[in-house]
């Protein structure tokens, strides 16, 4: 990479978040990719922390590895995005990440599965038992910089790391910010050689630009509605 801080889908799951996906997945286990992502391009543009709910009511909240020490966590409670089951998303819960620049409602058994609050670092990813990878980049191009010039910069990181862009530039839209959703194709190293997919979503706000990453195989199962949900509720300041 030409820069620091611009994680892609073969930079994941690492104190550093820059990893190489085919490293990330033989530590996490191929079977934590094999998720179904679909219905993204179908988000409709838009444009304090209380004591956290029992432990054992909210999976623990942050995850036994999302624990920085006893008394810090990667995640803060922001019950205002909390959220009550449906047929198709699990129960929701708020959380702030990254210090407070970003909100988020995601459902209780989502488990932090790395994470790092290191300037120009900061990144968290998620491991859900529906079998996909969720994870939040910051990112250190300026918020400032005209979107071609942002989005050519990750498409050089993309081609330098040898992924394949099967689809980009699709605009999307979370709860205050707009973005560009990317799908791509990289290759695991591993016996036999695998491919991994990931839906990459670049999004800014005034003050910064993340990349939001979901990992998963070809196939698409009802995980999407639940991913949807999460992308909707982001919040970016």
């Amino acid at each position: 990479m030409r820069l620091l801080g611009r994680p892609t889908l073969a930079h994941a799951l690492t104190p550093s978040a820059r990893r190489p996906l085919a490293a990330a997945m033989g530590r996490a286990g191929a079977s934590r990719a094999a998720a179904a992502v679909a219905a993204l391009a179908l988000l409709a543009g838009c444009g304090g922390s209380p004591t956290a709910p029992r432990q054992d009511e909210v999976f623990y909240l942050h995850g036994a590895s999302g624990m920085l020490s006893k008394d810090t966590s990667f995640e803060v409670y922001f019950p205002p995005l909390d959220a009550p089951p449906t047929d198709r998303v699990p129960r929701r819960i708020g959380v702030g990440l990254m210090n407070g620049d970003v909100r988020i409602s995601r459902p209780i058994d989502w488990n932090v599965g790395g994470a790092d609050n290191a300037p120009e670092h900061r990144y968290i990813t998620y491991q859900s038992p529906r079998q996909f990878l969720f994870s939040i980049y910051e990112r250190i191009d300026s918020p400032e910089d005209p979107w071609p010039d942002v989005l050519k910069r990750y498409e050089a990181d993309l081609e330098e790391q040898g992924a394949q862009i099967l689809s980009g530039r699709a605009p999307v839209a979370t709860a205050n910010t707009q973005g560009r959703s990317y799908l791509v194709k990289a290759k695991i190293p591993s016996k036999p050689v695998s491919d991994a997919f990931a839906h990459e979503i670049l999004v800014r706000s005034p003050h910064r630009v993340l990349l939001v990453q979901i990992v998963h195989n070809e196939n698409v199962d009802a995980s999407a509605d639940e991913i949807t949900a999460a992308l909707q509720s982001l919040t970016v300041y």
